[in-house]
């Protein structure tokens, strides 16, 4: 998977991924409740409409191909109940029916499966950072919000990282807006790249960006984000551009309250660097 794919697939539908097992729970259980009311009946009442029930929660959920696959089984589990009753005269016309029900389960199921898609991308597009290509302030907001409930919830540890560019303004006065433009760009590149596949950085606005680390150490946030330093510093040397990264790191062991408190130790950390030794990393862990 991209990283775009990737991004898109954490922003677009985050509250599906957050409750799937929820999600599953209630369509396997509503699918097992049909099947046993179906089967009950037998074939006086044909319940073939009630399937789509747990077929459209499944598809939803886990996407076209399984939802084709249920359509298989829901449609083959009700022509198996009929074709001893309703079909008894002859029993070839239950193919025809057979066919007809699951072709129709299908078209949902792709349609479904598209109109799914078509409201993540347009969802993650309203959250993305046009410059830089990175998740925007809201984007990364709803994210870490996400995150920070199942960190509550489990017990996990979770990491942000506040990234300020130093000198950002003398780049912007010497080489002219469209360097200033290149340089973020250069910075976000750096970050996908570098960072791991399940942190996520994201553009705060102007030259400050921030990084989400789940489930990470204190120690080993802190080795990703000086791996992530140097590399950054690398490019800035390449460029001949006079920036360096002031950055500040709140590891919580404990949950705080709310994301905003979140932020807001990282962004006191970072802005102490920037006071007193710019350039440098602090860090300080929350429990």
């Amino acid at each position: 998977m991209t990283d775009d794919a990737r991004r898109e697939t954490e922003i677009g539908s985050y509250f599906v991924n957050q409750y799937r097992a929820q999600w599953l729970s209630l369509g396997m259980g509503s699918l097992l409740l049909v099947t046993a009311i179906d089967y009950a009946t037998g074939f006086t009442l044909r319940l073939t409409v009630l399937y789509l029930v747990p077929l459209l929660i499944f598809t939803w959920v886990t996407g076209r191909s399984f939802g084709i696959l249920l359509s298989v089984v829901a449609c083959t589990s009700w022509a198996f109940i009929d074709v001893s009753g309703r079909y008894l005269d002859d029993p070839t016309l239950v193919y025809m029916d057979w066919g007809t029900v699951l072709l129709g389960f299908i078209i949902l199921v792709c349609g479904l499966s598209a109109l799914r898609k078509a409201l993540e991308s347009a969802h993650f597009r309203s959250r993305k950072d046009a410059l830089t290509g990175l998740v925007n302030k809201g984007g990364f907001y709803q994210v870490v919000g996400s995150e920070l409930e199942l960190c509550r919830r489990y017990g996990r540890t979770l990491s942000i990282a506040y990234i300020d560019c130093d000198n950002f303004k003398q780049v912007n006065d010497k080489f002219g807006h469209h360097i200033g433009d290149n340089l973020l760009r250069v910075v976000s590149e750096t970050m996908v790249r570098k960072l791991r596949a399940s942190d996520m950085p994201g553009r705060l606005g102007g030259d400050e960006f921030a990084v989400m680390l789940p489930e990470t150490s204190a120690e080993a946030c802190r080795m990703v984000i000086e791996m992530l330093l140097q590399r950054l510093l690398q490019e800035m040397k390449e460029h001949n551009w006079p920036v360096t990264f002031s950055i500040g790191i709140a590891t919580f062991t404990k949950m705080p309250a709310s994301i905003e408190d979140m932020i807001h130790q990282a962004d006191k950390l970072m802005y102490a660097v920037k006071n007193t030794n710019k350039g440098t990393i602090k860090q300080e862990v929350f429990g």
